[in-house]
């Protein structure tokens, strides 16, 4: 239930946020010497995997900290001990 919400959060975002856009300036920032070094294939491959592990913490991190958040409101409710 939480993903299908981030999902749905994710995709009613038309254009990407600030804090996307700062998440892909720091992933490109540190591949920069790879992209030198490396065949632009093998890079592109890197970078790719840079990407869907960065979304995929995001998408973590929004589950761990919705869970926080429903248990905060309940505690403040008085439905938690």
């Amino acid at each position: 239930m939480i993903r299908e919400l981030y999902n749905n959060l994710v995709q009613a975002m038309d254009a990407p946020n600030a804090g996307s856009r700062k998440m892909k300036e720091e992933i490109l920032l540190l591949l920069e010497e790879e992209e030198r070094r490396l065949p632009r294939r093998e890079y592109e491959g890197y970078r790719d995997k840079a990407f869907l592990v960065a979304s995929a913490a995001e998408e973590y991190g929004f589950e761990l900290g919705f869970r926080y958040a429903v248990r905060l409101m309940a505690e403040c409710a008085g439905e938690l001990p």
